[in-house]
């Protein structure tokens, strides 16, 4: 039973992280940017600080 919990654990966290860098990506496309090159700098940095630059320094597009 505790394996399965440990298991269980371990795949939730793996879900949290490749969500924080999904949004990354997302935030980057939205504000016309290169997702690439967004996700690479949240590996370097870390996720939120790559979510609070795109925040701080990129405004989102407007569809036209």
């Amino acid at each position: 039973m505790e394996a399965i919990l440990a298991l269980l654990f371990c795949v939730f966290f793996l879900w949290v992280i490749w969500e924080l860098f999904a949004l990354v990506g997302d935030m980057a496309e939205r504000r016309g940017q290169d997702r690439l090159l967004w996700q690479v700098t949240a590996i370097f940095i870390n996720p939120f600080g790559a979510i609070i630059l795109l925040w701080l320094f990129v405004s989102v597009q407007e569809n036209r």
